[in-house]
């Protein structure tokens, strides 16, 4: 198993990136109240009038990982880049640019290998209105070397398939489905028994009924759509050799099986649901309601989130501009075959990327 960095999409983080050393080795020989103040002082647009959960993740995510392993974040072997949700957030031309060139500095001062070989670009699902940008940005990239390019949207993956012969896709996180609903592992141990199945049974049999139901839902729950033949089908088909899926804990059934493709863990934020809404977007400007409707969205979704306390989860969930996540940081409960696999990665995102 490799560790992989995702970045948010703020190029500021690309800047933090290249002056001073990527950012998240830093942790490793630094105490937690260090660690505290440089986020509070290179992260303020993290930072609401009440201090985001996503910071308490962070610390606790980074623990979990030292766990699996202590030299872990020494070992980082890739770094992802963009957004996977939000088309609004899908980048420019010029945004892929300054984001290799702060790499490729990053990478002459402190790594050996190049640069090139290092930079997995993430896309969205790409609307209308975002197809031309997109179009350029790709174009752009597969001039510049061989990448991998995380795909959201099966027009993407056509595209780079018939005119970007140096990229290789990624199928992400949204075209390779997991039931993530914060239901599920809340309340997945309660069944309600049909009233037909209740009429004229004792309640020893009624119970019996309920733990099936149970062993089902859980059997259910715990699989992928890499255990499904013709979607392996439609892979191959593709030439994909990598899926994305996000960590859920409490599901460890998930990752002891033995799966056709590689895969890319995501780790410590589920992505919970996506949409067109976005709360985010209105808050600086109450006049846009929820919906992302300017040609250039304001991208407000780099300074705030929005997030809910619910007392009967064990996690914490956030919606960052159209998207809602959860948290799932026990990693050390991932099966050990996993771990040891080389070809697997963990994709460890500090924040939701934005």
């Amino acid at each position: 198993m490799n560790l992989y960095i995702h970045l948010p999409t703020n190029l500021k983080i690309f800047e933090l990136f290249a002056e001073k050393k990527e950012y998240i080795l830093w942790w490793n020989s630094k105490s937690e109240k260090e660690i505290a103040a440089f986020f509070l002082k290179n992260f303020p647009w993290e930072v609401m009038n009440e201090l985001s959960p996503q910071y308490e993740t962070n610390f606790v995510s980074l623990r979990k990982l030292k766990q699996i392993d202590d030299n872990i974040l020494n070992n980082i072997q890739w770094i992802y880049y963009w957004s996977d949700n939000c088309e609004y957030l899908a980048p420019t031309k010029l945004e892929i640019e300054k984001a290799l060139n702060f790499y490729n500095e990053a990478n002459k001062k402190y790594f050996f290998k190049k640069w090139k070989k290092w930079f997995v670009l993430v896309t969205p699902y790409a609307w209308n209105k975002i197809i031309e940008r997109l179009k350029e940005s790709l174009d752009y990239l597969n001039e510049q070397w061989k990448f991998e390019v995380v795909v959201n949207d099966l027009w993407v993956l056509r595209y780079i398939q018939k005119s970007c012969q140096n990229l290789k896709p990624i199928i992400g996180r949204l075209l390779h489905k997991l039931m993530k609903t914060p239901l599920v592992d809340t309340y997945w141990n309660h069944a309600h028994v049909p009233g037909e199945k209740m009429k004229n049974n004792t309640p020893q049999q009624i119970d019996m009924i309920q733990q099936e139901i149970v062993k089902n839902q859980n059997n259910f729950y715990n699989s992928i759509e890499l255990s499904f033949k013709p979607y392996i089908k439609f892979l191959d088909k593709n030439n994909i050799e990598r899926v994305w899926t996000d960590f859920m804990a409490s599901r460890e059934k998930l990752y002891q099986k033995k799966y056709e493709k590689w895969i890319d863990l995501y780790y410590p934020w589920a992505l919970v649901f996506t949409g067109r809404l976005c709360d985010t977007s209105a808050i600086e400007n109450p006049e846009r309601w929820n919906y992302a409707v300017d040609e250039i969205c304001p991208r407000t979704c780099w300074k705030y989130d929005e997030f809910y306390k619910i007392k009967t989860v064990w996690y914490d969930l956030i919606q960052r501009w159209n998207s809602w996540f959860r948290s799932e940081i026990d990693i050390e409960r991932l099966d050990k075959d996993f771990i040891y696999n080389k070809d697997n990665r963990i994709i460890y995102a500090p924040f939701t990327t934005v």
